[in-house]
């Protein structure tokens, strides 16, 4: 299956040179999420459609990214254009019955309670409280649901507490799939804990 950035770079090859040249004056403008920023004009002007997707992969990670992607060529009349990428990704992050895409499936099962409140957002003081062991966990993280200015401005906080409280500003503009990841991270670096709330 393509990944992320594979769909956006495929999506950026169709367009042709007028296209492509409103989509990035275009993409300074698209309205994004709490926690993101735009891409600066000055280092867009003379990106070609590889360093495009690599800077957009970068700012956004590849889900949000997918989602910018298909604003944008919303916003500049190439709606065809766009539900043809979402078509695509919806497609490519539909669990397959061989693999490790299965996974999702399994982990989606486990993050919610019985309201459909996710697991971090049900538990979230006791996670602020009581994790012990963040770094691993921001480094699984980091390149998939953070950007590497997220996972700086985490790090830069002074108590593990603290680094919990920035961590969930930033989950604010996540979906549930992302919450998924950070749940299966911290399955793994604080088992005692989660199994603990779980039973809560």
């Amino acid at each position: 299956m393509p990944c992320g950035r594979d769909l956006i770079l495929k999506a950026l090859d169709n367009l042709n040179e007028d296209e492509f040249k409103r989509f990035k004056n275009k993409l300074l403008t698209v309205p994004l999420r709490d926690g993101y920023c735009h891409i600066p004009r000055g280092t867009l002007q003379d990106l070609d459609r590889v360093d495009l997707t690599d800077k957009i992969v970068r700012y956004y990670l590849e889900s949000y990214g997918l989602n910018v992607t298909m604003q944008v060529l919303q916003d500049i009349g190439m709606r065809e254009e766009a539900v043809t990428l979402q078509q695509a990704a919806g497609a490519a992050s539909r669990p397959h019955p061989t693999g490790n895409a299965v996974q999702p499936t399994q982990q989606s099962a486990t993050a919610f309670i019985p309201s459909g409140e996710h697991f971090v957002d049900r538990h979230r003081a006791s996670l602020i409280s009581n994790v012990t062991l963040l770094d691993p966990v921001l480094d699984q993280l980091c390149g998939q649901v953070l950007n590497e200015e997220q996972y700086d401005a985490i790090r830069a906080e002074n108590t593990t507490q603290n680094q919990m409280r920035k961590l969930y500003s930033f989950m604010r503009a996540w979906d549930n799939a992302c919450k998924d990841q950070l749940l299966e991270a911290l399955k793994k670096t604080n088992p005692f804990l989660v199994q603990r709330l779980e039973k809560s």
